[in-house]
């Protein structure tokens, strides 16, 4: 019921009181100017009756009949689109009649209407807030939606909220904040918001609102599997990254189907090609599917993001971390936390925990990583972190990271020492000493590290290549002093070449990027199901897809889609965390990308998350 509808219907009470009012000859005159003009109002005549109510109001007389023909005159000036005619009136009636009780709340009920048109948000809430009866909270909210939510200016939506917290503010300013850019985001604020207001992001997909249920959802596998039609090369295909990958997904199956949870999987050979995607993406069954799972390369990547948003279809990449996948497409998904996820859980660990020394050095192995880097320098150096050094390694060079913390370098001595030691010499040849020169250009240099003991407090990797964390882990480990190390731990599934023992030793600190732990009875029991399979032991590999990813990723995510339907965003959005089959749990309420980030240690040689 809208705002003038309910006040309509409170009048018609008025009506019935003031047929009470008066029986003098003059009082029934007023009374029937009164109801023709009330007659004029009800059949939209506005002008006409701002011309009665003018009557009647121009009496000067105080009594309910002036009062409330006051009270319509407003009504019909607002109607007849004179607001600001119609506000005066509102605020001279609040002026002449202070004690008039019985119609104060309707009274600022329209002075917020009038003042939330004219922008005046602060003014409108005012009014509100003056309002005591409780009968009128379907109005003021009704109000407040209206106009509250119109409004885009991200910094007068803080300075209201700070004034007036009021939950239609905070979801407001909360949905703006999610429409940055991820790297821009204040998730900071944007947690307060959900925990003070209970607020649940909401989900707007071009106007949809439902996600339909079916009997068989299907998926489809886009990888490149390059198959050519020959032997060898089957052979070669068979022990490669995505057959595993395929495999994984296979006994997934199995699984969902002792759930009775039917899936419908098909497998697309991508060969790495743009072109050859374009191809595939042509057949228009494939508008039928319900989820996509990869690709694995840039050009197939971009055919399956314009895909999936042209025909309103999910697909979750299960390799990449480039949060530019997300960008202005609601269907995309991210198996991985994003660069700029990996980096808000890294910088907030940071600025809580290594304070001690705050210069930093940050390394990144491309311009794929940069985005990570970039996020966390800006983020601690909020809090007056110096970031000393940043540059970019390439993998096939990461010894050098590690040259930098341990080999020493020459550099001049200190400018007095020099200056005694030329004093010195200039006294030799003045006093006719041959041999003089006692110093050799050497002697004026001293060998120092090249970073020096304790210049650094601690060298986060904005990168997953384990050449470069593995370089810096054992530079640390060499050195006298402390520098600690912070990363993502999705390097670690890989067969490094430093022991558990040595990170523990350097006591390193790992963002948790979709951490397995081998004890959980999932994975064990998956570890089961792949050895009765294939007859062999699934392989967990660094950085590519294997097994394990794919099992995890059509068991966890078959299960969305049987519990909340196609568009299972409309369920994951209501929940803070939900839980994988494989890794220990996902979080999409605040971007598209696996915001579940645990800081992890490692403690008696296992990775255990950590507290502090």
């Amino acid at each position: 019921m809208g705002v003038n509808m309910i006040i309509k219907t409170r009048c018609f009470i008025v009506l019935i009181f003031l047929s009470l009012v008066g029986h003098s000859s003059f009082a029934q005159d007023i009374k029937i100017m009164f109801d023709e003009a009330k007659a004029l109002l009800d059949r939209e005549q506005y002008a006409l009756a701002m011309g009665r109510f003018n009557q009647i109001s121009a009496l000067g007389q105080d009594n309910d009949l002036v009062r409330y023909a006051n009270f319509y005159h407003a009504i019909s000036a607002y109607h007849s689109g004179d607001a600001a005619m119609a506000q005066g009136l509102f605020t001279q009636l609040e002026e002449n009649y202070p004690d008039w009780s019985e119609s104060a709340n309707e009274i600022n009920l329209w002075q917020a209407k009038i003042a939330f048109e004219n922008g005046e948000l602060e003014n409108g809430l005012n009014h509100l807030e003056t309002i005591t009866d409780d009968n009128f909270k379907e109005e003021i909210d009704a109000l407040k939606i209206e106009y509250l939510t119109k409004e885009k200016d991200r910094e007068r939506l803080k300075s209201l909220l700070l004034h007036y917290p009021d939950p239609i503010i905070a979801s407001n300013l909360l949905t703006s904040l999610l429409s940055e850019n991820v790297m821009d985001r204040n998730f900071v604020l944007i947690d307060s918001l959900i925990t003070t207001f209970n607020i649940t992001p909401k989900v707007n997909i071009d106007g949809m609102n439902l996600s339909p249920k079916k009997e068989v959802y299907n998926i489809g596998l886009f990888f490149p599997f390059q198959y050519n039609g020959d032997s060898a090369n089957l052979v070669r295909m068979m022990n490669d990254w995505p057959v595993r990958f395929l495999q994984g997904m296979k006994l997934g199956l199995e699984k969902l189907a002792e759930e009775n949870i039917n899936i419908n999987l098909m497998t697309f050979d991508t060969k790495t090609s743009a072109t050859t995607t374009r191809a595939i993406l042509a057949d228009p069954k494939l508008k039928e599917l319900d989820l996509i799972v990869g690709p694995a390369y840039p050009g197939p990547i971009g055919e399956v993001v314009r895909f999936s948003k042209e025909n309103k279809i999910n697909f979750i990449n299960p390799l990449s971390s480039n949060g530019e996948i997300l960008i202005d497409n609601p269907f995309a998904f991210l198996y991985y936390p994003s660069n700029e996820s990996l980096a808000i859980s890294a910088a907030e660990y940071t600025r809580k925990h290594l304070t001690k020394n705050k210069n930093v050095a940050i390394f990144y192995a491309s311009e794929a990583d940069k985005p990570r880097a970039q996020l966390y320098r800006k983020l601690i150096e909020k809090d007056s972190f110096n970031v000393v050094i940043e540059q970019m390694i390439r993998p096939n060079e990461s010894v050098k990271i590690q040259q930098m913390l341990v080999e020493k370098i020459k550099v001049d001595k200190d400018s007095a020492e020099r200056a005694r030691m030329i004093a010195e010499m200039d006294s030799l040849l003045d006093a006719g000493v041959k041999k003089w020169e006692k110093y050799s250009k050497d002697d004026f240099l001293n060998e120092e590290l090249g970073i020096m003991p304790d210049s650094l407090g601690h060298i986060f990797i904005a990168s997953d290549i384990p050449s470069l964390s593995a370089s810096v882990i054992s530079g640390i480990d060499a050195r006298e002093d402390t520098i600690y190390y912070v990363g993502s731990s999705r390097w670690l599934s890989s067969e490094q070449s430093i022991s558990f023992q040595q990170l523990e030793r350097v006591e390193a600190v790992f963002t948790g990027s979709n951490w397995i732990d081998y004890e959980k009875p999932s994975v064990k029991e998956f570890r089961e199901r792949f050895l009765k399979k294939f007859s062999a032991v699934p392989k967990k590999e660094d950085r590519l897809g294997d097994a394990y990813i794919g099992y995890d990723i059509m068991v966890t995510y078959g299960r969305l889609l049987s519990q909340y339907g196609k568009y299972f965003q409309f369920g994951l959005k209501t929940k803070q965390m939900v839980p994988g089959e494989l890794t220990d749990n996902f979080s999409y309420q605040l971007s598209n990308d696996n915001r579940y980030t645990p800081i992890l240690r490692m403690v008696d040689s296992k990775v255990k998350q950590s507290n502090n």
